[in-house]
């Protein structure tokens, strides 16, 4: 499996700010200082000798991840990554009304299904999509962001032939060849972490979701559902004085994503949902105090952290 991310946020999609661009550049400038950057092959090489956070920016976009396996394709969640993805799509077969695509919604939190309208696939005749999800009424729910109220394309627009399939909670169903059980996670109107797998490989996304009973009898589900995942997408929202002040809000810290990491012997835990008031500063810290937190409580373990940014590429 093949995985790529497309929209990283969480709430509302959020573009770097002009000042923190400013700064970015003037930290590029000053640090290119000895290096070779007199050419563009010459200054791309250095921008890519430096951490994500300093050559680039983990994304605005909201939440969207696309798993590859082989021509087969998963779309999971449809917030405003999903337009980015639905213009690189456009050069293969969706671009000749030939495309096919499977959609996981998490949850119809506007966040996690905002990009769907802007999706250009969606009004090319000829491609296939199917919308799954544990939720009821899907279609109605996705339906209603195109009223003429919010948007101003109807959903019935959309040239492609567009289903909408019903999942149930704890139940394994395959689509194409992927293996997939959602599992409920405590969100305000619930959302579903995804458990998917293909060829032995184990791939967990478990955005919007807070673990505010610690008993080990609460947990041991959660371990039980994650376990041995090679890669486990966590919601990291907040931080840990927010997840106290907040906790009905439905989302998480990457303290506790360490901890169910290593009681679920997960091999690669990447930091997702990104709170909106965090900039790539805020964010990078919050990796380099996760990753002390793991060396304190873990010091000889495997488990490798790792923020989510768009356009980070996964091999599993």
């Amino acid at each position: 499996m093949k995985v790529k991310f497309w929209g990283v946020r969480g709430s509302i999609p959020t573009p770097i700010s002009p000042q923190n661009l400013e700064e970015k550049l003037i930290a590029l400038l000053v640090g290119s200082q000895g290096h070779d950057v007199s050419s563009p092959g010459a200054a791309r090489a250095y921008l890519q000798s430096l951490p994500i956070f300093r050559q680039n920016t983990v994304g605005g976009n909201t939440s969207c991840v696309e798993v590859h396996a082989g021509e087969d394709r998963l779309i999971i969640d449809a917030g405003s990554g999903l337009k980015e993805l639905g213009w690189s799509l456009m050069n293969e077969a969706f671009g000749r009304g030939k495309g096919k695509a499977d959609i996981l919604i998490s949850h119809t939190h506007w966040d996690h299904i905002m990009g769907f309208p802007f999706f250009t696939p969606a009004y090319v005749p000829g491609n296939k999509l199917t919308i799954y999800g544990v939720h009821p009424s899907l279609k109605q729910r996705f339906k209603r962001q195109h009223h003429d109220h919010n948007f101003p394309v109807p959903f019935e627009a959309m040239g492609a032939d567009i289903q909408f399939r019903k999942l149930a909670p704890n139940k394994k169903r395959r689509i194409g060849p992927f293996q997939i059980e959602p599992f409920l996670l405590v969100h305000p109107g619930d959302a579903y972490a995804f458990r998917i797998e293909h060829n032995g490989r184990v791939f967990v996304y478990a955005s919007d979701g807070s673990y505010n009973d610690p008993s080990p009898q609460n947990m041991q589900k959660y371990f039980d559902f994650y376990r041995n995942a090679e890669v486990l997408v966590f919601d990291a929202h907040f931080d840990l004085i927010e997840s106290f002040e907040k906790s009905d809000w439905g989302h998480s810290t990457s303290f506790l994503g360490v901890d169910i990491a290593l009681h679920a012997d997960i091999k690669r835990l990447v930091l997702f949902h990104h709170n909106p008031a965090s900039n790539d500063t805020r964010i990078e810290k919050l990796l380099d105090s996760t990753q002390r937190y793991l060396n304190h409580v873990a010091p000889n373990t495997d488990l490798e952290l790792q923020i989510a940014h768009e356009g980070l590429e996964l091999t599993l």
